[in-house]
């Protein structure tokens, strides 16, 4: 565990410099221009923030799941952690949330980034997090098991581990556990629960999640 927080506090201190000042490819600039056409002249507040990759992105209506029409959906597929963070005025602060839930980590294992810089990156998003919104509440979705990227399975296990132990030393942090419910008997994951890419998933799928984040998001 003082490896974590060691390895989370270094990350923490790298990434404080002037984040917003450093060059970055604007890869994501039409859909955040589509962000702000969806809040108008002022953003609601006080809600609940969904936000991370496909697996938010395509959550259709997360605010008829849960019941609740305070719920945004702020994904934008293909993204890594390390976007939530240059975008974090956009996509996060200016909503000033109540609850986040993130959805983020999977796409950048993929790409080859190790658990370490995963979890570092998850450190700084929630440092930038508590230091802006320190009241808010932060839910991690787990990195979840799918077909398509079952070889980088173990790297996947190894970052949710690491936010997992990071998380249960926070308040008002709290990682929650899809991955265990998405393994079937056999040990891998069920079908059931993607569509044909063997990645993005299906109706079953988020109503899997929804079963799950229920309990976390009730006021």
């Amino acid at each position: 565990m003082k490896k974590i927080i060691f390895i989370c506090l270094l990350f923490i201190a790298f990434n404080s410099l002037d984040v917003s000042g450093q060059e970055y490819n604007d890869k994501w600039a039409s859909e955040i221009d589509a962000f702000d056409k969806l809040n108008g002249d002022t953003p609601a507040q006080g809600g609940i923030l969904f936000t991370g990759s496909s697996s938010i992105r395509f959550w259709k209506d997360p605010a008829k799941d849960f019941n609740n029409p305070k719920i945004l959906n702020r994904g934008f597929g293909g993204s890594q952690i390390i976007d939530l963070i240059e975008k974090f005025d956009q996509v996060i602060l200016q909503y000033h949330p109540k609850k986040i839930v993130i959805y983020s980590g999977d796409n950048d294992v993929q790409e080859g980034k190790s658990a370490e810089i995963v979890f570092g990156d998850f450190c700084t998003l929630y440092g930038m997090i508590k230091a802006k919104l320190p009241e808010t509440e932060v839910y991690y979705i787990a990195i979840k098991p799918s077909l398509n990227r079952w070889a980088k399975v173990l790297e996947m296990k190894k970052t949710n581990t690491m936010i997992n132990e990071f998380l249960n030393t926070k308040s008002n942090g709290y990682y929650v556990d899809i991955f265990s419910p998405m393994i079937g008997t056999e040990g891998k994951p069920c079908k059931k629960w993607f569509v044909e890419d063997g990645l993005h998933m299906t109706k079953e799928g988020y109503e899997l999640w929804t079963k799950i984040l229920t309990p976390y998001l009730k006021d």
